[in-house]
């Protein structure tokens, strides 16, 4: 978990702008910190991702082939979708693009989110959201194994 790093010196860090507008910016250090915990998970994210790809590929190079193609579908059809609709990420975004806006206050706040909670009518759109997105999924795979079929004629069904 990432220690809170920002507004301990926030008054010490205070600019006014011309147009009256309050920028608070968090010194070198808690910055340092902020994208040193970013680093981290990112690097343990790709040593996982790397070791499930040498474990499926030694398994079945013929299978982790397939895999990988699943693997561009999902992300065009799934996970691109999720991402996009992701409040933390796009504030993240948002923050990066305002040059008066605290972006290392909306870093922070996404390394600190907890697990998404979704309650109501905001679970029951999030559960159409993913299941049309598994159906978008499901589509191009079932389009996308025909083709392979079509132009691969004797090979046999795949999925």
């Amino acid at each position: 978990m990432l220690p809170r790093i920002l507004m301990q010196d926030a008054e010490e860090n205070t600019e006014k702008e011309g147009s009256g507008k309050r920028i608070v910016m968090v010194g070198d250090a808690e910055a340092r910190h902020a994208v040193r915990e970013l680093v981290k998970r990112f690097e343990s994210i790709a040593a996982q991702a790397g070791a499930m790809a040498y474990v499926l590929a030694k398994r079945d190079s013929q299978e982790y082939a397939r895999l990988l193609e699943a693997v561009e579908v999902a992300l065009k059809t799934v996970i691109q979708p999720i991402s996009g609709a992701d409040r933390d990420w796009s504030a993240v975004y948002a923050a990066l693009d305002d040059p008066g806006a605290d972006w290392s206050k909306a870093v922070v706040a996404m390394l600190n989110r907890g697990a998404i909670e979704s309650t109501g009518e905001q679970a029951i759109e999030r559960f159409k959201l993913m299941l049309s997105l598994e159906e978008r999924f499901d589509a191009e795979m079932k389009d996308k194994n025909k083709t392979d079929e079509d132009e691969e004629p004797g090979i046999g069904n795949r999925g």
